[in-house]
């Protein structure tokens, strides 16, 4: 094989490309297309990602890598050009592998021209790169994968309309397979290879910024597969006289799938990982490793999966099964058992006392929808004791949610976070994060909070009702007590959507430590939730609401705020600072710079909030102060644990249980972060970036391509109207 022919093919190939409007026809409707719905989505919902291009990437890649591919060997047959090529000293495997070649570098141009959209992603926003990356990445890997499909179509069908249609059909077939409505149709153990073997499944988890070995080789495999099929084709008039040349080829096609698989079974067992994102979110984080060094004795981690799982399933059970042997070669206290439970009755009733749940999904057979039932689900026990998590339907946090647990189980003594709550909100999912690993007290009207019985306090005062726990507080906090505090200065009645100034006492409790809760609303006009609200008629209206407000990190350095983007407040109020000596004050949250304060005549209604105007300033919403043992957080919105906030927006997950355990884990311990994905957002500063960024990703990329290709195809064609005289 030699490398300079097949670069040689290769340039000819995509300069062939270059110099046909054939292509500029197909990158053009392709970018306009895909920026197009990509942009309108992100718009929309203000997050600053390229999640949902890349997942229609694939997609697109239908049409897109057909296009470029169909001719590549159909020309040559048409022309009769292969004699030619063979007159040479060319072999096939360097034909091939330079028009393979060739294409793809057309298609990473292809790439290069949406670099738009992470740039400006890059500039409005703080995301994270590693993930941008892998995205990036697999995009390449699953251009490359069509590319090679779109090359043996074109090796065994003359017609390039046929090989267009038969490569977007494989590729078609090699998308579904891994679909649900797919996979749920076939027995175990076809469903899951049926998962392993969609590009979906290998090209999404590269996009989360893992690079897996085990998607490398997948695609390595496949794309190996088509390209030897390719060969063998182009190769029957050589060995139709050798038979020995033949078998090579056949052989060499069973080797390539054989060790593809082979590795793949090899590296489930010992996986290699690359996480490329910023955060470490694949990465065991200081504090697990801490945790699992140092357990006092065995800690059993049973994992109860059911052989039948959608899809999507699958692939979390895999990432599951992946963290768990991360653990295991942290410690041999760690003895992890993979049990499925449907194989033995016992199992299945040890499961179901350990309080594993079943959950049900649809699934499609004989013609009808059916329903099935499976689990997944994990149980830590350690000694007497076991905790569990019943069911996992997202496995970026179980990290945390594991180690969490395990301290909970094997530490000597509980720590106990206490609540003091004054106002009617809910808080039932606040409550199930702290049970993870602390034990939760109320604490009752009246009754002060004790430095020796709490680990940390969590006090939450939306302003609605009096109450006398800011004497206990702070009395709390001068004996180095530990506390999250969140407040309103202005109550809210959601009911009448009205709004009055807070009385409670709980505004000036903390101004020896420099921090004043102002009586005031806060709204910002950019960054802010889109509701849904009433109108006439009883018709149901989406609109921006100023006053739920997507808050930003402002302590860029600080470990709880590591992988949060924004943090959503509902009816937010400022905070004020005022420097004292021997406190350490650092700003945790603010607003962006089209913010604002109403001090007086509180209208909240939607229509209310059309007469705001911004101040051009940020505001502050969120302060940490320290002064010796005691620690405490400050934040402007009880809103902020509210249920439905929670649910919501996973980045308030996340800050919540940061904070918390950056406040109740002794310093010596490192903390366990959330690696929840943060919701990174665009944080425009006119309504003129957003027409910027809409409108210049759509327009700009396909304009420079026209342009280029009216100057450079005008250029050629008055260089073959030159005459060359002697």
């Amino acid at each position: 094989m030699k490398k300079n022919i097949i670069f040689r093919l290769a340039k000819k190939e995509f300069f062939g490309y270059i110099n046909n409007v054939l292509a500029y026809t197909v990158i053009v409707p392709f970018l306009l297309l895909s920026i197009f719905i990509y942009t309108r989505t992100a718009m929309v919902g203000g997050e600053a990602n390229l999640r949902a291009y890349f997942e229609l990437l694939p997609w697109f890649l239908l049409l897109l890598a057909p296009a470029i591919s169909m001719k590549l060997l159909t020309d040559e047959y048409k022309s009769h050009t292969f004699e030619l090529l063979f007159a040479h000293p060319i072999s096939e495997l360097e034909i091939i592998l330079g028009k393979f070649l060739g294409a793809l570098v057309f298609y990473i141009g292809i790439l290069f021209t949406t670099i738009g959209l992470p740039l400006t992603i890059i500039i409005y926003s703080h995301p994270d790169i590693g993930q941008i990356a892998g995205q990036y990445i697999g995009a390449l890997f699953i251009g490359a994968t069509f590319i090679s499909i779109g090359i043996a179509a074109s090796a065994y069908v003359k017609n390039a309309i046929s090989s267009f249609l038969l490569s977007a059909s494989m590729g078609f077939v090699l998308i579904i397979i891994g679909l649900d409505f797919v996979t749920q149709m076939l027995p175990f153990p076809f469903s899951q290879i049926a998962s392993e073997l969609s590009v979906l499944t290998h090209g999404n988890n590269i996009a989360r910024g893992l690079l897996d070995i085990r998607d490398v080789f997948y695609f390595l495999t496949i794309t190996g597969f088509f390209i030897t099929t390719a060969i063998i084709k182009l190769s029957e008039r050589r060995t139709s006289e050798s038979a020995l040349e033949k078998r090579k080829l056949q052989l060499s096609l069973v080797l390539i799938t054989a060790i593809g698989i082979i590795l793949n079974v090899i590296l489930s067992f010992y996986p290699i990982r690359l996480d490329l994102t910023q955060a470490r979110l694949f990465t065991l984080s200081a504090g697990t490793k801490q945790t699992i060094k140092s357990l006092p004795d065995i800690v059993n981690i049973t994992v109860y999966k059911s052989h039948e799982l959608p899809a999507q399933m699958q692939i979390i059970a895999r990432e599951i099964t992946d963290l768990m042997k991360d653990y295991e070669k942290l410690s041999n206290n760690i003895k992890v058992k993979i049990i499925y439970p449907e194989d033995n009755p016992e199992d299945e009733r040890d499961a179901q006392t350990a309080g594993i749940q079943k959950v049900q999904f649809n699934s499609v057979g004989s013609g009808k929808f059916e329903v099935q039932s499976g689990v997944l689900g994990v149980v830590i026990r350690f000694g007497d004791k076991t905790e569990s998590i019943p069911f996992i339907s997202d496995p970026s946090d179980l990290e945390y949610q594991l180690t969490r647990r395990i301290r909970k189980i094997t530490g000597e003594k509980e720590q106990v976070i206490g609540i003091i709550q004054s106002g009617y909100s809910q808080q039932q999912i606040l409550n199930e994060i702290l049970n993870t690993q602390y034990q939760v007290k109320t604490i009752a009207e009246g009754e002060k909070p004790s430095v020796k019985d709490l680990s940390a306090l969590i006090a939450i005062d939306d302003g609605n009702s009096e109450s006398s726990a800011s004497a206990g507080l702070k009395e709390y906090l001068a004996q180095g007590g530990k506390a999250l505090i969140l407040t309103n200065g202005v109550s809210i009645d959601q009911r009448s959507l009205s709004a009055q100034k807070n009385s409670s006492a709980m505004l000036s409790t903390f101004k020896d430590y420099g921090v004043t809760i102002n009586s005031d609303l806060v709204y910002d006009l950019q960054l802010s939730e889109v509701l849904s609200f009433n109108g006439q008629g009883g018709q149901r209206y989406l609109a921006r609401y100023p006053y739920w407000l997507r808050a930003l990190p402002a302590a860029k350095n600080f470990p709880p705020l590591a992988t949060v983007k924004s943090i959503s407040l509902g009816w937010p109020s400022s905070l004020s600072l005022t420097a004292k000596s021997g406190i350490m004050q650092k700003k945790l949250l603010i607003t962006g710079s089209n913010a604002g304060r109403v001090e007086n005549n509180f209208d909240i209604s939607p229509q209310g909030t059309s007469a705001l105007t911004p101040n051009d300033k940020d505001v502050l919403l969120a302060v940490l102060i320290e002064k010796d043992d005691t620690r405490f957080v400050v934040v402007g919105s009880a809103s902020m644990v509210d249920d439905q906030f929670l649910t919501n927006n996973r980045d308030n997950v996340a800050f919540v249980s940061n904070i918390i355990d950056y406040l109740a884990v002794d310093k010596d311990l490192a903390s366990i972060p959330s690696k929840s994905v943060g919701r990174a957002i665009f944080e425009f500063k006119s309504p003129n970036d957003i027409i910027f960024v809409q409108y210049g990703n759509l327009l700009i990329p396909p304009l420079i391509v026209v342009i280029f290709a009216v100057l450079y195809l005008r250029k050629r064609r008055s260089l073959t109207r030159r005459i060359y005289v002697k």
